[in-house]
């Protein structure tokens, strides 16, 4: 009961100060994850940009964008942390991610199972592209000695 208490008022505290779509950015993720965010800027997905010869159209940022893109602005052109995870700024503090369903219920994308990286992934994987075929039994962002 004291830990549906605590959901409750965590949850109405995190409306106030960041909802569900407030982006914090990559940057910020690496501040508490410096391996995880190392890893995931050798990817493909860092370096979106590169692709692009100016700022991208609305409609190509709802795959190579992070943020609200197409239907709304893309707070980076690169497929950061927060396009995978859910924009962070309601679950990132560091006593709200350390408690796992807390943070899934302020936002965090759960992907801790192929199924579910195959379901958010292949929505822009799926498509044609000119990297090697998604794959959502492997880690996208490996880092040297974590599985």
């Amino acid at each position: 009961m004291t830990r549906v208490l605590v959901l409750c008022v965590v949850l109405l505290a995190a409306d106030a100060v960041a909802g569900k779509r407030a982006w914090t950015g990559s940057a910020a993720c690496g501040a508490c994850h410096p391996k995880e965010l190392a890893a995931w800027q050798s990817t493909p997905h860092a370096n979106t940009r590169a692709r692009f010869e100016g700022r991208p159209q609305a409609a190509c940022l709802a795959c190579h964008g992070t943020g609200d893109a197409p239907a709304g602005a893309a707070i980076a052109v690169e497929v950061g942390c927060e396009a995978c995870h859910g924009a962070g700024a309601a679950y990132s503090p560091d006593d709200v991610m350390r408690d796992r369903p807390v943070a899934l219920a302020l936002g965090m994308t759960d992907l801790s199972q192929p199924k579910q990286r195959a379901e958010l992934c292949n929505g822009c994987h799926e498509r044609r592209t000119k990297s090697a075929p998604f794959d959502p039994e492997t880690n996208p962002h490996k880092i040297a000695g974590k599985k």
